[in-house]
């Protein structure tokens, strides 16, 4: 729950922002306004990079004595560069926008993944590719500026770890299999349209990710000395949090410019 408030914390603060600009004003008074046209509705791809941090809550537990476990717990985490791609497409409602979208990101979000057990062992985890699919909603704070928030369902894969020796540095043939986790993200971000170049924006996104428990064999690779190839008869539970921070141009299809509103008449 401390990690999720402090991720809705980002969001916020990622989001509102462009918020208060659309905050009233006093000012002489004068017709009712029309309000500026923003065509947001429309198909759009995109494409940027960012840096991303990982967070693993684990444990080691002995199958038949899962009362006993062979590592209490600990976090470990991770980071790294990444590259993003995706599309989508939004409606436009007033000053309300909502889309659907799907992205793609290819990353190398790598760190230590250690374990207490067994006297202690260390190896490499790394987060190489992971997608998205989900649903946004979003507020056009001024002509050009869309601020936002977006949530969906997300699926990474984690490559596989060799355990060596914390103390020798040895090989211990030990491994923890690759694994694609699912889970849910929710994220915040602003869009802001380049006027010189019809059609093409700025996104700056944070997003949190939760892939939720899962357990897994540590197995043995049967040819570093641990012993037959398969499970060594210890589970690794763990959860594992992501969050990123991208930027990526985005280039609408349908996108004619922002709409001049007109002069409206002082009583």
């Amino acid at each position: 729950m401390k990690k999720l408030f402090l991720a809705l914390s980002a969001i916020a603060a990622f989001s509102a922002p462009a918020l208060a600009a659309d905050m009233p004003m006093k000012a002489a008074p004068m017709a009712p306004a029309i309000p500026y046209v923003t065509p947001w509705t429309g198909l759009w791809i995109s494409g940027g990079f960012g840096y991303g941090l990982a967070d693993i809550e684990h444990s080691v537990r002995d199958p038949l004595f899962p009362l006993a476990p062979f590592d209490s717990g600990h976090d470990t985490g991770a980071r790294g560069w990444l590259g993003k791609v995706g599309i989508g497409y939004d409606w436009q409602m007033s000053n309300w926008v909502i889309g659907a979208f799907a992205d793609a990101t290819f990353s190398d979000i790598s760190g230590n993944n250690s374990l207490n057990a067994f006297g202690g062992f260390n190896g490499r985890f790394r987060n190489d590719w992971s997608w998205a699919a989900g649903g946004r909603i979003g507020y056009v704070a001024l002509p050009g500026l869309l601020t936002y928030v977006n949530g969906g369902w997300t699926e990474a894969n984690f490559t596989r770890t060799s355990f060596v020796d914390a103390a020798t540095g040895l090989t211990t043939g030990i491994v923890l299999p690759s694994q694609r986790r699912d889970g849910w993200f929710i994220g915040g971000g602003t869009e802001y349209a380049f006027n010189f170049l019809p059609g093409l924006f700025l996104k700056s996104e944070y997003r949190f990710a939760d892939f939720g428990n899962r357990d897994s064999d540590l197995i043995c690779d049967g040819i570093s000395g641990c012993g037959v190839a398969g499970p060594v008869g210890a589970i690794d539970r763990s959860r594992v949090f992501v969050q990123t921070i991208t930027t990526e141009l985005v280039y609408r299809f349908n996108w004619s410019g922002v709409g001049k509103a007109p002069v409206a008449a002082r009583y």
